[in-house]
């Protein structure tokens, strides 16, 4: 049902932002930051993500002992690993310059590999030999983004600084992984996936190469909120819990075109 959600939302942001597209061409053009315009942009993603866990006993005929339920559930104090990695993508809009001030409305798609994991190994508290390990991998990543938002800014003949803040949307997916030790060892996966909405803001620059073209700077914070997945373990050995809150910085820079 998300998906559908947006699809529809984008269908109708790329509709606002084409219509009237015969009026603007016949408009007056006053400069890079008045009319609508098109473009491309690239950078990179910093994932600012908190990553959690929670065992719990399974149902099967031999069960997770408690003393390793307590290790997966006591409090973390290391940070989790977040990523960086490559975005690109499309930007299009609408921007009305009067006075000094701009504002206006875009939206944007973009590949957006955002990207945050922990891996910890423990050992359980079964008095065997030999001891057995066991390891948990959690990894929360995104493929795309989508935003839509209103931009408020000053700009000059040549310069244009503002401020954006809007919805965006992302399919994030949560792997978790349990595996350790014992011959034959006791496995389980476990992968959630879900298109995710959430708000955006940021700043940004853009500098004018004529009267139809400008270069832009820009960086954007976004949160999409908490991905949660549940599975089992083996034969029902034990059940986990993951979490993670999905959040990331983008930088970028790009091109506009105005028509």
């Amino acid at each position: 049902m998300r998906k559908f959600e947006f699809i529809a939302v984008a269908l109708g942001a790329a509709g606002f932002v084409c219509l009237g597209a015969g009026a603007g061409a016949a408009a007056a053009q006053d400069g890079p930051w008045n009319g609508y315009y098109v473009g491309g942009n690239i950078g990179a993603s910093k994932a600012d993500t908190t990553l959690t866990m929670k065992a719990a006993s399974g149902s099967g005929g031999a069960v997770i002992p408690p003393g390793d339920i307590g290790l997966i559930n006591a409090p973390v104090s290391e940070d989790d690993n977040n990523d960086v990695g490559f975005t690109g993508g499309f930007q299009a809009g609408y921007n009305y310059w009067s006075g000094g001030w701009m504002i206006g409305l875009e939206t944007d798609i973009n590949y957006y590999n955002l990207g945050g994991d922990r891996k910890k190994t423990y050992r359980s508290g079964l008095a065997i030999a030999p001891p057995i390990d066991f390891t948990i991998e959690q990894k929360m990543k995104t493929d795309w983004m989508w935003t839509l938002r209103p931009r408020v800014g000053y700009a000059t003949d040549t310069w244009l600084f503002y401020a954006t803040a809007g919805v965006a949307a992302s399919d994030i997916k949560l792997t978790t992984k349990y595996y350790d030790t014992r011959s034959p060892p006791i496995t389980g996966n476990n992968e959630e996936s879900d298109v995710k909405f959430g708000w955006t803001a940021g700043l940004g620059a853009a500098f004018a190469l004529s009267e139809y073209t400008s270069v832009r700077g820009e960086w954007l914070y976004s949160d999409f909120g908490t991905i949660k997945s549940q599975g089992t373990v083996g034969s029902n050995y034990a059940t986990l819990s993951s979490e993670a809150d999905a959040r990331g910085n983008l930088f970028r820079i790009g091109f506009d075109y105005t028509f």
